[in-house]
């Protein structure tokens, strides 16, 4: 089935933000890659944060299918599953997690996109409080606040400083420091 107007509009999207942060990407751009007039981009999203608000909040369920097939009998595989997810999401030199460059702009970004960003980041946070909870892990709120915050920062970093290994390190670290409690 092809894809509306408004999902490649959102495709377009999420492959700027993720490429060079929201305040770069315009209405005229994305009509370009679409091949589509601006008015229409309008159209769909009246607003640039009307559009921000759409992109976080489509990345985010798109997220948490992931989340939810993630098999959470096994400590360890489970982390290791779940950092993934983020390992996926980063390609040096093309994109970064949507929600890692929307919170690197986050003083810049309208207050209903920034809050949609933060909905994310907790929800990730309570899918790794609850799962680390669940096996035993002390201190398991401030971990599974460590971990997200670890791999946020080391996409970042590694996105900056075009070192993958940076990332790999990162995640590594946050990992040994689950396998400590």
């Amino acid at each position: 089935m092809p894809l509306t107007t408004k999902e490649r509009i959102l495709q377009a999207a999420e492959k700027r933000v993720r490429g060079a942060g929201f305040a770069a990407m315009s209405f005229r751009d994305l009509a370009e890659d679409v091949g589509i007039k601006s008015a229409s981009v309008h159209y769909h999203f009246p607003t640039k944060p009307d559009l921000g608000e759409a992109l976080v909040d489509r990345y985010a369920s798109q997220f948490k299918e992931h989340l939810d097939k993630i098999d959470t009998e096994t400590l360890q595989a489970a982390l290791e599953s779940f950092v993934a997810l983020y390992s996926g999401a980063l390609v040096l030199d093309e994109s970064i997690c949507l929600c890692a460059i929307m919170g690197a702009e986050a003083i810049g970004l309208p207050k209903n996109v920034n809050q949609k960003t933060k909905t994310f980041f907790e929800m990730n946070r309570v899918w790794l409080y609850t799962l680390l909870e669940r096996h035993g892990v002390k201190h398991a709120e401030d971990t599974a606040s460590l971990i997200v915050a670890a791999l946020e920062g080391g996409m970042i970093v590694a996105s900056t400083s075009r070192d993958r290994a940076l990332f790999d390190q990162t995640a590594k670290a946050a990992l040994r420091h689950v396998a400590e409690y």
